[in-house]
């Protein structure tokens, strides 16, 4: 009877443990970091690092311009940084996305111009 008992507690806990797995996969990409976009990056993040995709530089919260659009092309094409994306000109400066890149300046703020 003993064993049994030990039996069912085990596998009791493992139902709780692969339960609190499955939950954290599903919470995880919510609250955590997404630092390893940063080397999709033409510039690999070296000019503003989470700021390129964030208004706030530290990452997390409201998004720039470009963020937005990172957000509906690269991560729709499996976390690539494409050409349609380096096309567009998300922040309404007059310079696309891979001119601003090419020079440095943030694609994500229109007051900063290549």
């Amino acid at each position: 009877m003993r064993v049994r008992q030990c039996k069912q507690r085990a596998v009791g806990y493992l139902v709780i443990l692969c339960g609190l797995l499955a939950l954290s996969v599903a919470v995880a990409p919510i609250v955590s970091a997404r630092s390893f976009r940063l080397g999709k990056l033409p510039d690999k993040g070296k000019n503003f690092g989470c700021g390129t995709c964030h208004v706030n530089p530290n990452g997390g919260g409201k998004r720039t311009s470009f963020g937005k659009d990172y957000g509906r092309i690269a991560i729709a094409a499996g976390e690539k940084y494409t050409e349609a994306l380096g096309a567009l000109d998300s922040d309404g400066d007059g310079s696309t996305n891979d001119q601003e890149f090419a020079a440095g300046t943030d694609p994500g703020d229109p007051q900063s111009k290549p």
